[in-house]
């Protein structure tokens, strides 16, 4: 009897159980992530140049101009005319001595140099003279093949291999050289190819930039690295690339140093994920200080014609499942216009700057995942992205354009004239 009893009351609140379950459920249904078409937007305060760190110092800078440089009279009003013509051209290059008149002036028309002879054993290597001081220095000074040793094409066969995906490893298995030997050239290449980015890729107009960053870490797994690109989804052209934290500073840098490139009356349509990083780095740089009214002296107005809209993607176990487009400055409309009449679908997307990413990580070993080609430190990493990036956008594939680049780019006083005019790239100025 009770059992009996027992058995009718387990029994009684398992119904119940079961009845308020589905009670629960047919007046609270899981909506369909889908489905979901509106999404409440966060409001966001804009930011002033202020808080950003590269604009205070700029600010600490100009207060104080440095002197203009001296007018310098051209070497050809000093010389004498007799002897026989210039025959070998300096035009990219300039005197290293920098208690010479002349010194960093690339200008053909105004420095003192001329050719000196060649040197070197396995290819020859032009030799050049200032005038002025007297002083003699190699053509490939301030490149990353002075010094060395090895040919020039087989450097850039070298760097070249890396640039398509091959490890520091590999390519010591295949090529024959030590670790050390190209992890040097890397090194050497990154550092001329951010230069050459940095004195080349100026004043551009650029109506459209898309914003993403790669997560990656060192060796030792003891930091997380973020490299923040940015791309012009109509030229493929990269303007920034930036290496350190995902942090609000760095977003600020890669803003700021976006800033420096672009032509003065360029504000370009931005699109991101939906990292809120970007909203406060743009707002903090594209606007203008106007007079305040009461107590404040100044405004910081961010500027009207900005345009910035966010892709915000949520994953459950590594799949996406829900993708909501947010406009943090200007209209859906203004997008989908300004889009539509650089010849683009006018949809808010990223998937320029995604498929980029996916390329990066595929050409450069050490940004791919579960791989042992990972960097010890960011250093390494950063030239290994410099060098391959530049490698391929500069040169491409071909080895001898790639030696033909490498040997003539000098870093004394901007990129020669194979660097630039040679290239596939074509910078989109202004």
């Amino acid at each position: 009897m009770v059992s009996d009893v027992c058995g009718l009351i387990f029994l009684l609140a398992r119904c119940w159980i079961a009845w308020a379950f589905s009670r629960r459920r047919h007046h609270h249904p899981n909506p369909d992530p889908a489905t979901l078409a509106v999404t409440v937007q966060r409001l966001l305060k804009p930011r002033t140049p202020d808080d950003c760190p590269s604009c205070r110092c700029r600010q600490a800078l100009v207060s104080s101009p440095p002197a203009p440089p001296p007018l310098v009279r051209p070497w050809r009003e000093f010389k004498s005319r007799r002897g026989p013509p210039k025959r070998i051209a300096t035009d990219g290059f300039a005197c290293p001595n920098p208690a010479c008149a002349y010194f960093r002036i690339t200008d053909a028309a105004v420095h003192a140099l001329v050719g000196d002879g060649t040197h070197g054993k396995r290819e020859r290597i032009q030799t050049f003279r200032c005038q002025a001081c007297r002083a003699t220095f190699s053509g490939r000074r301030y490149t990353p093949l002075y010094r060395l040793k090895t040919t020039s094409l087989r450097v850039a066969e070298v760097l070249t291999a890396m640039a398509e995906g091959l490890t520091i490893a590999a390519a010591g298995r295949v090529f024959g050289h030590s670790e050390s030997t190209i992890t040097t050239w890397l090194t050497r290449a990154g550092e001329h190819s951010a230069t050459l980015h940095d004195r080349s890729a100026r004043h551009l107009t650029l109506p459209h930039l898309q914003l993403d960053e790669l997560r990656t870490r060192l060796r030792n797994r003891a930091q997380v690295l973020w490299l923040w690109v940015a791309i012009d989804p109509r030229t493929k052209l990269i303007p920034v690339v930036y290496l350190g934290a995902r942090t609000q500073p760095a977003a600020h840098a890669v803003v700021h140093e976006l800033c420096q490139r672009l032509a003065p009356d360029c504000v370009p349509v931005f699109t991101s994920d939906g990292l809120n990083l970007y909203f406060y780095a743009l707002t903090a740089h594209f606007g203008t200080w106007v007079t305040g009214i009461g107590s404040r002296a100044r405004q910081w107005q961010v500027a009207a014609g900005l345009l910035y809209g966010q892709v915000k993607k949520t994953y459950r176990r590594r799949k996406v499942v829900r993708v909501a487009h947010m406009m943090r400055c200007g209209t859906t409309a203004n997008l989908r216009a300004a889009l539509t009449k650089l010849g683009l679908s006018g949809r808010l997307n990223t998937a320029f700057v995604e498929r980029v990413n996916l390329t990066i990580r595929q050409g450069v070993a050490a940004l791919a995942r579960r791989t042992w080609a990972t960097a010890q430190e960011a250093q390494h990493c950063w030239s290994t992205w410099s060098g391959g990036v530049a490698t391929i956008t500069l040169c491409g594939p071909i080895h001898p354009c790639a030696c033909r680049s490498l040997s003539h780019l000098s870093g004394v006083g901007g990129a020669s004239r194979s660097g630039i005019d040679s290239g596939r790239r074509r910078w989109p100025q202004g």
